[in-house]
This record gives structure tokens, C-alpha cells and sequence, in this order.
């Protein structure tokens, strides 16, 4: 009797250890590609970093490929900094940036409440309306954008052209509100009883729950306000009212460009980007997991 269940028990014991070997081998196939991928993402920023510590001597195209400095030095990042005003497009890119950053996403935020937890007629259409409007190309609206710029509000060569025009963010929109709808309704049934109004209920009761999400619309517009280029090129021909983006432009003209240079002005564009990110990492993740979720 003891032979006959000590053998179902051996034979689960040789499964169990199958089935936990196969989830190691799939994990760790699943971490390879990972890596890979990440490596591949990564290369390009890695060769710009490396470039700008590259000396005179040092071959900027060579055959192979040189990807260590041999006289790495940080005079193309005190060439850069010297050479055009960099403090001023530092300090217009954090203006621009924080700026838009956050009226666009109290203008999402404000947007997003109404069309996932108030009902009033052409709610659903309105909404799909503007997300029909995610597959228009930006340059499509150039023309007209510029126009109204220059002609109707006369805000050409001031900082505040790029903040207004991308104060409305679609993306953003969608984002919260399919956070807002993760959200109980009965919360809200019990703010309206104790006589909270629309506001107070949007302020007190919504915003701290879904402050992930806030998070990852910040996130989002951030990098894309500190990497506009387009609009911004437009927009500020001045080389004092520049951003980082435009500025950078100045170290290449005609058929002569300052690759070094260039490689140093982009790692100094893309530090506050990656610094940015890692402070709000896991908000950022919380953020579109939780608007999945919604």
C-alpha cells in the first residue's frame, strides 16, 4: 500500500520539477530578449556619450568603429558651454516645459473628469472626436498655427507660443480618464451626499487616487515639450529665446559641423530627461497600469 501511493507522490514530485525547470528556461530566454533589446535601445545614446568625450585625435567615423576614447577629456562639453549661451536655453526650456507641463495636465485633468464620470448629451462622440484627431500630422496644422501666431495673438519670438498651443494633449485626456473610470462610483455617490459639488468632488476625491496617472501625463508631456523641436524652430528666432533643441542647431551651419560638439549639447539635452524619469519611475508604470486597468 505504501509502494502504491509513494509512486503518484515521486511521479508529482518529477512534474512539479519540470514544470518549475521549463519556468526557469522561459524566464530566462524572456531576460535575454530583454537585454537585447535594451542594449540595442540604448546603443545609440551610448555611442553620442562616448563621441562627446572623444579628443581631437580621436576618429569620429573609423573602420572599425572606435567606441572607446582613447583621449577621452571634457573640453567639447566646456567648448559647448562656452560657444553658445547655454544657460539661457536651460533656463527657456524649464520656463517652456514646466510651464505647459503643468497647464496641460490640469487642462487633461479638468477634461478627463466629464467624459468618464458625467453624463450629458454627445459625451461619447465628442470624446472619440478628439481621438480622431490623434491621426492629423502635426505639420498639417503648421500653416494655420502659424498664422494665428503671428497674425492673430502676435506671441512670435516669446516663450509663452510654445507653451499655449500645447496646452491640450488628447493622449493625456484619454490617459485620465480611463483613470477616472477605475474609480468606485460610489466615492463619488458619497461626496454628493455630503454635499460636495463637481469641483470639490474633481479636487478632494479623484485627484488623490489617480496621481499615478498624473504622473505619467506629466512624464509624457515633459519630454515631449523638452524635446520639441518643430514648433519651437518656428516659433523663436532669436538665439537668446532659444531652447536647448533649437540652440543646439548653431553648432552646425552649411557643410561644417562640430560632431563632438554636437554629441556633448546632446547628452547635456538628454541628462534632464533621464533624471527626470527616474524620480517618477514607478509613478509612471503605477500610472499607465492603472489607466489600462480603467
Amino acid at each position: 500500500m505504501a509502494q502504491v501511493i509513494s509512486q503518484p507522490r515521486a511521479s508529482m514530485d518529477v512534474r512539479s520539477r519540470a514544470v518549475r525547470a521549463w519556468k526557469i528556461i522561459e524566464s530566462l530566454f524572456w531576460y535575454i530578449v530583454l537585454i537585447a533589446v535594451a542594449i540595442v535601445a540604448a546603443f545609440p545614446f551610448i555611442w553620442v556619450l562616448a563621441m562627446s568625450f572623444k579628443g581631437p585625435t580621436d576618429p569620429v567615423v573609423s573602420v572599425p568603429p572606435q567606441f572607446i576614447p582613447q583621449h577621452p577629456t571634457f573640453d567639447n562639453y566646456v567648448r559647448v558651454w562656452k560657444m553658445l549661451p547655454m544657460a539661457n536655453f536651460f533656463l527657456n526650456s524649464i520656463v517652456v516645459t514646466v510651464g505647459n507641463v503643468l497647464l496641460n495636465v490640469t487642462v487633461a485633468a479638468l477634461a478627463a473628469y466629464p467624459f468618464a464620470k458625467m453624463k450629458f448629451p454627445g459625451r461619447d462622440a465628442i470624446f472619440y472626436f478628439l481621438l480622431a484627431t490623434l491621426i492629423v500630422p502635426m505639420a498639417l496644422a503648421a500653416i494655420p498655427s502659424f498664422i494665428l501666431a503671428v497674425k492673430v495673438f502676435h506671441y512670435r519670438d516669446q516663450l509663452i507660443s510654445l507653451v499655449l498651443p500645447n496646452m491640450v494633449s488628447v493622449f493625456n485626456i484619454f490617459l485620465l480618464r480611463q483613470a477616472f473610470k477605475g474609480v468606485p462610483n460610489d466615492l463619488i455617490d458619497a461626496a454628493k451626499m455630503d454635499g460636495a459639488g463637481e469641483f470639490r468632488i474633481w479636487w478632494s476625491v479623484l485627484i488623490p487616487i489617480v496621481r499615478p496617472s498624473l504622473a505619467a501625463a506629466a512624464i509624457n508631456q515633459f519630454v515631449f515639450m523638452w524635446n520639441e523641436f518643430f514648433w519651437a524652430q518656428l516659433m523663436l528666432p532669436t538665439m537668446t529665446h532659444r531652447t536647448l533643441p533649437v540652440g543646439l542647431l548653431a553648432l552646425q551651419s552649411g557643410f561644417v559641423s562640430d560632431s563632438r560638439g554636437m554629441a556633448a549639447g546632446v547628452v547635456i539635452t538628454v541628462v534632464p530627461i533621464i533624471i527626470f524619469f527616474a524620480l517618477l519611475q514607478r509613478q509612471f508604470t503605477q500610472g499607465l497600469s492603472g489607466a489600462i486597468k480603467g
